[in-house]
């Protein structure tokens, strides 16, 4: 029998051989990312990543892909979303099918080592598609990754700093992951902005048309965002669901007509559709959203995939956290940036105008006595600016409401350059004095702080060694905390290398200076308001025009660097700004201390600490029953005391210790 075969032997072999040559079918970034990928932290940590909770981030993925022919994808996002994921992912399907030259940018060290020890590496190493394909930073080839650089066959990844002009010139690059832009520098000693350096690295692909850059970012002020202005130039997608009532597609905003919920706990938030009303509850929230999708609001000729996602939507901030947050603001300007950039991925409208300093004066109080800790002045802080021949100082109170009362201002005359003599002795005075309360106690400062920008090392070793006292130096940019981790120094006056040298504490002055403004832009009982309002501004009619020029002495103004604009503070044409800077520095101590974040039990704790009477410590230390209360016992207590002090013929207390302004004599004020 013969039997007939239709493929000789050979093409059978050729064939089998061949099967294994062929690549198996290219996955696409998110199928891949599913298939491969091991989540590094978060809720699901060690599962492989699974888009189904986070539907949002497999389109703006794909995007990623060489394939997609997409260059520049922006995404505004809130804290909590994400979208960390989606650049890890697009890194690791680079790696696996389409490795070439990439580098991914932190703005600053800090934020590059968290992001590699506890987000990148965890990937790699968990991910056995990552972990054969990325080399052993430990190899003795020297070919192998480093600290700075993950390597692959056919290309690399380079961990860069956006302060680092050497890390952004160093290499070519096809691929840019940008991560927290609006922490980017404005320029990197004047050698340009670090987007225009990480465009130069990518010339070699224009022509090809292969480059891609990733922007990521929340958002921080208004006309000042960087993610902001990405995001407006591309076609601005939102997450977009299908209404329950109607089925309409509607996207959640905050905006209390839709979004409602109580000013106490329980907030019980819900959302009504602005299409028929329907009302979602907050545990359909996200199932609701796993039906959504992108639907761009700004689509153009040119227009690259640019995305917005914010808490509301996220499947992992719960509406009821949401309400407490804004409730929890309570008209702090500070706090309500905060929530903006993070909880809802917007950009902060900062009010940068002082008022005119005429109207301020017109709201000065006769009850505010200088020298006197007012009756709800429950954390009280001083501060001093020293300048060529003298120092200018500010000693003021805070409440539970963060309204603030000025207790002390002037200005100390003498040398500044010997911390042992001329207007430090002075300061030194004040800074220990025991300053009489309301309620016929004496308290010194919590804390003291001053500003080191000038005369430096003089400042250094004046602090050395003072308890609770703070050398303090302002730093610019929009994403700076209040007061941040110190440095030491060990310089002293003389330039002498010393042991335990001094801390220095970093102050963020520009949102300091936007909360400060919008306080003094808040109306109260002077203008015929019912109370005085969280973070109200008092000022004593001692104070006299010199202050209040100079508090009111910057505008937030906008300027062009390298081409691109920022909001930046400037000093208005011959005023000084003395005043203004101890103004922030005690806020800034103010926030260390807490006044934001204490809960009404604190507050409650530390008044009693201080000796507030019976009845004044209300059941609700935030209403204005108390704050009216305190005002009353406050003002019989001081009838009290300078009836005593007359009958004995002696100065009231507020007037012991004497004052240190040239012009101003001991008992002329």
């Amino acid at each position: 029998m013969k039997v007939t075969m239709k493929r000789s032997a050979v093409a059978i072999v050729a064939g089998i051989l061949a099967s294994g040559i062929v690549p198996p079918p290219q996955l696409s970034a998110a199928e891949w990312a599913r298939k491969n990928l091991v989540v590094p932290d978060g809720p699901r940590a060690g599962e492989l990543w699974d888009d189904s909770l986070t539907p949002y981030i497999a389109e703006p993925l794909e995007m990623c892909a060489t394939e997609s022919g997409v260059n520049e994808i922006a995404v505004r996002k809130s804290a909590q979303t994400g979208f960390t994921t989606l650049m890890i992912a697009a890194i690791g399907h680079l790696i696996a099918t389409d490795p070439c030259r990439a580098m991914i940018v932190q703005p600053t060290s800090g934020a590059l080592k968290e992001f590699n020890a506890e987000k990148l590496d965890v990937a790699i190493t968990g991910s056995a598609a990552l972990n054969k394909l990325v080399k052993e930073q430990a190899s003795r080839s020297g070919d192998g990754s480093t600290a700075v650089r993950k390597k692959f066959r056919g290309g690399s990844l380079k961990l860069a700093i956006a302060s680092s002009a050497a890390d952004l010139r160093s290499s070519t690059i096809k691929k840019a992951f940008l991560d927290e832009i609006d922490e980017y520098p404005d320029d990197l000693d004047g050698q340009g902005d670090p987007f225009g350096m990480v465009e130069a690295r990518q010339e070699s692909f224009l022509m090809s048309g292969e480059w891609l850059r990733v922007y990521v970012s929340t958002p921080t002020i208004k006309g000042g965002s960087k993610i902001d202005g990405y995001f407006e130039g591309g076609d601005q997608r939102y997450w977009y669901m299908p209404c329950p009532g109607c089925g309409e597609k509607f996207k959640f905003v905050f905006d209390r007509k839709y979004f409602r919920f109580n000013d106490e706990f329980p907030h019980e938030p819900h959302y009504a559709t602005p299409c028929c009303g329907a009302i979602v509850e907050a545990y359909e929230k996200v199932s609701l959203m796993k039906r959504g999708g992108w639907v761009p609001e700004a689509s153009r000729p040119g227009a690259y995939p640019s995305y917005h996602f914010d808490a509301l939507t996220s499947p992992f901030v719960p509406w009821e956290k949401i309400a407490a947050r804004f409730v929890e603001a309570n008209q702090d300007p500070l706090k309500l940036k905060t929530f903006n950039n993070l909880t809802l991925g917007l950009s902060f409208d900062m009010k940068g105008d002082a008022p005119d300093h005429v109207r301020l004066m017109e709201r000065r109080e006769e009850d505010v006595v200088r020298g006197r800790i007012p009756a709800m002045g429950l954390v009280f802080v001083g501060t001093a600016d020293v300048q060529l021949n003298g120092i200018y100082y500010l000693f003021k109170a805070y409440g539970p409401d963060r309204q603030s009362w000025r207790v002390d201002a002037g200005f100390i005359e003498g040398a500044t350059d010997d911390p042992h003599a001329g207007a430090f002795l002075k300061l030194e005075e004040l800074r220990t004095k025991q300053w009489p309360d309301a309620y016929g106690r004496r308290r010194a400062v919590d804390l003291f702080g001053i500003d080191s920008g000038y005369r430096s090392h003089v400042v250094y070793t004046w602090v050395r060694g003072k308890a609770a006292t703070f050398a303090l130096k302002g730093l610019d940019g929009w994403s700076r905390p209040p007061i941040g981790q110190p440095s030491s120094v060990d310089i002293d006056f003389n330039g002498q290398r010393i042991r335990n040298g001094a801390m220095v504490w970093g102050v963020g002055t520009w949102s300091l200076k936007g909360g400060f403004y919008a306080n003094l832009h808040k109306q109260g009982i002077a203008a015929g308001q019912p109370a005085d309002p969280p973070g109200y501004c008092h000022f004593g009619s001692w104070m006299d025009e010199v202050y209040f020029r100079q508090i009111t002495s910057e505008y937030l103004g906008t300027e062009k660097i390298k081409g691109r604009t920022r909001r930046i503070w400037m000093p208005r044409a011959g005023e000084q700004n003395h005043f203004l800077d101890c103004e922030i520095y005690g806020d800034a101590l103010g926030d260390y201390l807490g006044i934001s974040r204490m809960t009404p039990d604190e507050w409650r704790e530390l008044a009693s600490m201080r000796g507030l009477p019976d009845g004044v410590v209300d059941a609700d230390m935030f209403a204005p029953a108390p704050l009216l209360a305190a005002k009353h016992v406050a003002i019989q207590q001081e009838h009290v005391q300078i009836s005593e002090a007359v009958d004995r013929r002696t100065p009231p207390p507020e007037t012991e210790g004497g004052w240190y302004n040239s012009n101003d004599s001991f008992w002329d004020r």
